[in-house]
């Protein structure tokens, strides 16, 4: 057997028991909330441009299934777009699919993969459409069932025919139970 057989067994053996050594949220349901700030990036939302401003929220629950999957559901506020020809906002309800890789003590990455329904309003008028969004994130347990969570998720609108990109940077709180 060569050397570089021998490194590549042993790396892989030392990895497997790195991961099983990192503890994990505990597995069932949990909850959270989370502060962001949006970043709207369109150029012109039913005669509204301008620049972001106002505070994004979001309240969540979900069903952990093991340390790597969970069902996440979601209702959202994106903050808003402020300038000339107003404001416009945007609200709704999520579900995503959860990917968490633990690779450290108490630290675990998250990509998500998920549907958005959502109303967004602008110009006087609103305009409701089912999107697609995406993101990812890091989570710090601060014991078995707390933990702190930091995200990036992306917003596809599809609102007043005219497609744009927000994106939501937030920190939360999620308790598990």
């Amino acid at each position: 057997m060569t050397n570089s057989k021998n490194r590549t067994r042993v790396a892989i053996a030392a990895a497997l028991l790195a991961a099983s050594a990192v503890p994990a949220m505990a597995e069932g349901l949990y909850v959270g909330g989370s502060i962001a700030k949006p970043d709207w990036r369109g150029d012109n939302i039913n005669g509204v441009s301008g620049d972001s401003s106002g505070t994004g929220l979001k309240l969540y629950g979900g069903y952990q299934f093991n340390p790597n999957f969970a069902l996440e559901g979601s209702a959202f506020r994106l903050g808003k777009l402020s300038g000339n020809g107003g404001d416009a906002k945007a609200d709704g309800v999520a579900l995503d699919a959860v990917g968490m890789l633990p690779f450290a003590t108490d630290w675990t990455a998250l990509a998500k993969l998920g549907v958005a329904s959502v109303k967004t309003r602008a110009g006087g008028d609103s305009d409701r459409s089912t999107i697609p969004k995406f993101g990812l994130g890091v989570q710090y347990n601060l014991s078995k069932t707390m933990a702190i969570r930091g995200e990036w998720e992306r917003y596809r609108l599809d609102a007043f025919d005219q497609k744009s990109n927000t994106d939501q940077y937030s920190i939360g709180l999620n308790v598990s139970f």
